[in-house]
Formats: C-alpha cells, structure tokens, sequence
C-alpha cells in the first residue's frame, strides 16, 4: 500500500465521516463477533490494582469502556487523532457514568502526550495498520508502559488458512466494501480497508516488529480462522 493512502490527516478525515455509524458497521462487517474480540484483548491485560491503563486510537471508546466493565478500580486514558470519533466516545463515557476513570484526548499513537513509565499497559484495537511508521506507534505504547507492563495489540491479520483464504479475500474486497458505503451513507468511505487488511503483516512478522521495538516475550493468539490476532508483548524490567 502506498504510504500517502495512510495519511494522518486523510484517515482521521475518514473517521470522522463515518463516526455516526462506525459501531454499527463494525458490528455488521464482523457478523457481530467484534465485541468477542475486544473482550478477548482486553483479558490479556494484566491483572493489577488500582491499575492504569492506555487505550490507543480509542474511537468511541468501546474498548476503554469495556476496560471499565472488566477492572473496576482502573483508569483509563483513552486518545484518538479523530475528533469526531472522540466526540461520541466522551457521550459514551458519559452515559455510562465513567467520566471520573476515562479520560479521553486527541492525539497521535506515534507522539503520546504521556511521560515514560506512566501505565500499567497500553492496549490498541484495530488502529496500528492505518499508521503511517507502526513500529514508532508500538515503540511509543512501550515507552509510556511500565516496566514488565504490557502491550496488547488486536489486529486483523493477512488470514494464512489456505481454505478461508479466498472466500476471506472476497468478503472484504467486494462485500465488506460494498456494506461499507451502505450503511454509513458515504461513497469509498471504506474503499482503502481491503488494502489495509490484505497488505499487513503475517503474525509472525508482526511478532518480530514489536521484538525489534524492545518488547520480550511476545506472543500471539489468533481468533476466528486467523481472522484477527492478539499480541501481547512484556516491557523488559
């Protein structure tokens, strides 16, 4: 993929067209399972008290929210380059009466607003394959982690299973596409997700990037056929 097509400015423009509809349109372009992969990002995060926790490119908000559900004395600190996303992810916040412990800002995965060493882990969800330098973003969410926290990184994967591979690549160029501008009423506004999709790196690779940015014992599980896959990766003490 050409780089430009990762344009901050052209992708956060992007998600501020489509925010009104962005939950509705994952549930129908995941036939619903999105929230099952949330939960299962979310579980890998450690288990601490009082714990802090980083939630990148965090949208509307549903995985901080659901950080919220699943740790209840955590805090969490939810940042986007969208406005419009975070627009309707603080009235999320809000109507769930979590304002006190989500505090959501704008501002980039490649430069954090955040000293080192500030969370117990930093979490992204569907985010790190529309930055332009993913490996300065995952070098970031460790450099504000803790040592020995962690980052968690849900992504979908370029599927290796040779039986789903082609009736995978089917689904998200054409149906995926085509869904796409339906339900949020916006021509081509998901005409460059195939490509995002199809072009990211095999686990493996991925594993090795966040190695190479300093991140030890990394592992990966992958969900629903290879459709999507967890890292977690550990800051060294």
């Amino acid at each position: 993929m050409d780089k430009s097509a990762k344009d901050p400015a052209k992708i956060s423009t992007m998600f501020s067209t489509i925010a009104p509809r962005y939950d509705l349109l994952n549930r129908v372009l995941s036939l619903g399972i999105d929230g099952y992969w949330r939960r299962f990002a979310v579980n890998q995060l450690p288990k601490v008290e009082n714990a802090k926790f980083l939630d990148v490119a965090t949208g509307t908000c549903e995985v901080a929210l659901e950080i919220a559900k699943k740790y209840p004395d955590a805090k969490v600190s939810g940042v986007d380059f969208s406005e419009g996303m975070l627009e309707l992810g603080r009235e999320k916040v809000r109507k769930a009466g979590h304002q006190g412990r989500i505090d959501v800002r704008l501002a980039d995965v490649t430069s954090l607003p955040f000293e080192d060493n500030t969370f117990d882990a930093s979490i992204i969800a569907f985010g790190i394959r529309n930055v332009q330098d993913y490996k300065k973003g995952i070098a970031e969410m460790g450099r504000v982690v803790k040592s020995g926290g962690k980052v968690v990184i849900l992504e979908f994967t370029s599927i290796q299973n040779r039986f789903f591979k082609l009736p995978y690549r089917f689904y998200i160029t054409k149906v995926l596409t085509f869904i796409g501008e339906m339900v949020s009423g916006r021509k081509g506004a998901y005409k460059y997700l195939p490509s995002s999709m199809l072009e990211f790196p095999s686990p493996d690779e991925f594993k090795r990037s966040m190695e190479e940015t300093g991140l030890q014992d990394v592992k990966y599980y992958k969900l629903t056929f290879g459709v999507t896959a967890v890292h977690v990766g550990t800051k060294p003490k």
